[in-house]
């Protein structure tokens, strides 16, 4: 723990306050304030484990034994950018991904479908589609997420579209838990062949719009 030195306060004696004496205890506090941004050096007590734990990204005790350091937690955000299509009604086929915006022991396999996780432990999971109707006809679309090849019991997203040129997003959260080397995908089907996850080229008063995006986030390893 840090020390403060040469820092004089006011006398503490009881007295009229005058604005003399607020003054200084305002200097005083000021050279308080900055001794301890300067010098501070934080010292892992049961008291403030937690808040390191929450600005490292380690979560735990079990996680903190595990860890190879504090800081070294996973995250990956990926996205894709092209239109992605149906060829077979209601046939499952697994969204592919062309984009890493970041990424720490997480990253796209092949196929590139995969998104392989280097680090075992359970993950906070955020995924959105734009979806595309090319006819006025209801059309239903499905997600939902696989892990190594098998479903995931009771996850599957489902949403109807009725109108010509209709876009709409999609979106759903959840925390998966994997080993090391485990890969996540995520899969969709639909009842028409005229349904797209579409991507929108940039305007010129706002970026691209991918067709799908995938936020991960470790929340606890081991």
């Amino acid at each position: 723990m840090s020390k403060i030195f040469n820092v004089r306060l006011p006398n503490p004696g009881f007295g009229e306050v005058t604005t003399e004496k607020f003054d200084q205890l305002v200097r005083s506090l000021e050279q308080v304030i900055f001794q301890l941004n300067s010098t501070y050096t934080p010292q892992i007590t049961e008291d403030n484990q937690s808040e390191l734990d929450w600005f490292t990204g380690a979560m735990g005790m079990a996680n903190r034994g595990v860890l190879e350091d504090y800081g070294d937690f996973a995250y990956g955000a990926f996205q894709d950018f092209t239109d992605q299509t149906q060829t077979v009604i209601n046939t499952a086929k697994a969204i592919t991904w062309d984009t890493t915006a970041y990424s720490k022991h997480i990253s796209v396999g092949s196929p590139t479908s995969r998104i392989v996780f280097a680090k075992a432990g359970k993950y906070y999971i955020h995924f959105t589609a734009q979806l595309s109707s090319a006819s006025s006809n209801a059309k239903t679309f499905w997600f939902w997420p696989r892990i190594n090849g098998s479903d995931i019991s009771g996850s599957t997203m489902r949403i109807t579209t009725h109108d010509n040129n209709e876009a709409k997003t999609v979106a759903r959260a959840a925390i998966f838990e994997v080993d090391k080397g485990d890969y996540l995908e995520a899969m969709w089907a639909a009842d028409s062949l005229d349904t797209s996850l579409e991507a929108y080229a940039a305007e010129t008063f706002c970026p691209a719009v991918p067709s799908v995006t995938l936020m991960v986030q470790g929340i606890d390893y081991g």
